[in-house]
């Protein structure tokens, strides 16, 4: 335990001190700064025109979009570097040298890069909550906060793994790319799928529609979970979300990616 509470502190740390968190903090609070006021000044003008647009109750709707989506991508970026940047910089054979297993490695990377992915969908929150205030807009800020985040937590280390998985064989650039291409499939599959019952699986099957199906089955609902993330953060309701069925379904796909992570990363030569 102490081995991998020392593994999550680097982690956090070696990010800190590479400087890309801050960037891409800065970067994230200009572009809500840009959304949010670009929200209100669009709305002032159709306004002027007579023609009746309420869009300034609906910025933190679209502030939370980017705040998701971009924690999203965050989490591709800190958990395929957490384990490749190791690689990268000879380090990860020294580290496994000392009384540590692989296993506690990959936990420790992994807590360490969901820390901070987390970390940072707080604090970008926190952010738009001071935004939209000072814009004079409502935020909803309910009770259903701590369900959008615990969905938004599923999602999140969801991708994390699915990141470190990839860069077990491949380099940052290409690692973050392909991660992000089948997170986008992913993501199409589960517009397809979800809300249909398992009659409509089958009808009209096809080579697009039997892979879309294959990931849907296999890989976390990660889209899916976001959306309803994203929804209860401001107090919306996602219809027709069976809880039972994808706590099951997300506990057997994760759990076959951290088998395969491990397995894999056991069997790779350092």
């Amino acid at each position: 335990m102490n081995n991998i509470k020392i593994l999550i502190g680097d982690t956090i740390k070696k990010e800190l001190r590479s400087k890309t968190l801050l960037w891409l903090f800065i970067l994230n609070i200009f572009l809500i700064i840009f959304v949010s006021g670009g929200i209100n000044y669009i709305t002032d003008i159709v306004a002027d025109f007579g023609v009746p647009m309420e869009l300034k109750n609906k910025s933190i709707h679209i502030i939370n979009f980017f705040v998701s989506f971009w924690s999203g991508i965050m989490a591709i970026i800190f958990g395929g570097n957490c384990v490749r940047s190791d690689e990268d910089e000879g380090v990860i054979g020294q580290i496994l040298s000392l009384p540590i297993s692989r296993k506690e490695y990959l936990i420790g990377r992994a807590l360490g890069a969901l820390i901070i992915s987390l970390s940072f969908y707080l604090v970008l929150n926190l952010c738009s909550l001071i935004f939209v205030m000072i814009s004079g807009d409502d935020f909803p800020f309910l009770l259903t906060f701590p369900l959008g985040l615990a969905a938004n937590f599923a999602s999140i280390f969801a991708l994390i793994i699915l990141s470190m998985f990839i860069s077990l064989y491949s380099g940052k650039l290409l690692g973050f790319l392909t991660t992000i291409l089948i997170y986008a499939f992913l993501t199409l599959a589960e517009s397809i799928f979800y809300h249909k019952s398992i009659s409509e699986f089958v009808t009209e099957m096809g080579l697009f529609k039997f892979l879309s199906l294959g990931m849907y089955a296999i890989f976390p609902h990660i889209s899916t979970l976001g959306n309803i993330g994203s929804k209860y953060s401001v107090g919306s309701n996602y219809e027709g979300f069976n809880y039972l069925f994808e706590f099951l379904h997300y506990s057997v796909s994760l759990g076959l990616l951290l088998f395969l992570l491990n397995f894999c990363f056991s069997k790779k030569e350092i």
